[in-house]
């Protein structure tokens, strides 16, 4: 089966890379590298041991979606901005690119006859006045820009499976984290936003103290408590998902663990993981910070049987496997100054069976 996977040279996109190429389906990589890094893609075909074909090019430009699409049958569209923060001060650029990426695709999709798409939704469609454990039928009352696209997208993909015989799945991501086992792909840590990385750079770099948003919440040690579920886990559950395609409509799945832990618990594990405290400074609370954020898990499970499989200790020992050697630049394909030399570099590797693939 061909798989078109958007946003394939980002974080969790890199890693659904290697999911899907592990399990014998061929893939078709959309991204125009504005966040994803280059040789991610070429880390995660090394560890699968197989390529993909990337087309370089943004899910806004339809010329280069519909080239992505060429024999695809299903889409894993991941593409987007995604900071919650970021998207409160640029609301604009938030719409433009998610609402109008995914109006994009959809379009280019109906041209290719293509009618199966797995989405990258979040959690922060919920808003920060749900009832916890969150259902999937829970109010919908998103509290950023970021939020209100992910919304719009689902709602785009109602529409597509109710009126046109679509098979759609968007799985509301909770608080992914962690990195391959192999200790060769994971999150990169110079921009990244989430508690796990921002924690390991910290440690990394004492200079850049991890800031602790709130210590007042009604929580057990006064931090915020989030569902954290191990990257693994969730480019996994994008292949078991494929499954509810198998009939039209469109389903919703949270994807997280059914279990919280607080901001201190986190940093705590990280600092266990390198073998000593984590560099940190309390600061005040952030704007739509909520207390606990935990996912109900029940429908992925009982309908498709999914059940994350790795805890904390080894999300946050996979993440320090990987920010250190990446930080003493021992993995070998990283910094390279022409992007494109990482991926030859990798297919070099592979040999010379392997077609680059490559669309500029």
């Amino acid at each position: 089966m061909n798989v078109l996977v958007t946003g394939g040279c980002g974080y969790i996109g890199s890693h659904l890379v290697i999911e899907l190429l592990s399990e014998g389906f061929d893939v078709v990589v959309l991204d125009d590298l504005s966040t994803g890094q280059f040789d991610a893609l070429a880390r995660a075909e090394l560890v699968a041991g197989r390529a993909c074909r990337l087309v370089r090019g943004s899910v806004c430009d339809p010329a280069a979606v519909y080239e992505a699409l060429d024999g695809v049958e299903v889409v894993c569209h991941l593409a987007a901005h995604k900071n919650v923060a970021a998207s409160g001060r640029h609301p604009g650029r938030y719409f433009s690119n998610n609402v109008g990426g995914m109006s994009v695709l959809l379009e280019q999709m109906e041209r290719r006859g293509t009618r199966r798409i797995i989405n990258s939704s979040s959690a922060a469609v919920y808003g920060t006045r749900a009832v916890m454990p969150l259902q999937e039928d829970a109010p919908l009352k998103p509290d950023s820009p970021y939020g209100v696209t992910k919304l719009i997208g689902e709602q785009m993909l109602q529409q597509m499976a109710e009126h046109h015989d679509w098979s759609a799945v968007s799985l509301r991501y909770f608080n992914p984290a962690g990195a391959h086992p192999s200790g060769f792909i994971g999150e990169p840590m110079r921009n990244a936003d989430s508690l796990v990385a921002r924690a390991l750079r910290a440690l990394l770099d004492p200079s850049r103290p991890l800031t602790i948003y709130g210590s007042d919440y009604d929580t057990a040690d006064g931090t915020c408590r989030r569902d954290f579920i191990h990257v693994a886990d969730l480019t996994r559950a994008h292949r078991i998902a494929m499954s509810a395609l198998k009939r039209p409509g469109h389903h919703v799945y949270n994807v997280g663990t059914g279990r919280s832990h607080s901001v201190r618990e986190i940093v705590a594990e990280c600092g266990a993981a390198a073998g000593r405290p984590v560099p940190q400074r309390e600061g005040t609370r952030r704007p739509g910070d909520i207390p606990v954020a935990v996912a109900d898990v029940g429908r992925f499970r009982s309908e498709h049987g999914f059940v994350a499989r790795r805890g904390l200790c080894e999300m946050v020992s996979s993440a320090w496997d990987w920010a250190s050697r990446a930080h003493t630049d021992r993995i070998g394909i990283r910094g390279s100054p022409d992007i494109e030399s990482a991926r030859l570099r990798a297919h070099a590797a592979l040999g010379p069976h392997w077609s680059l693939g490559l669309t500029a």
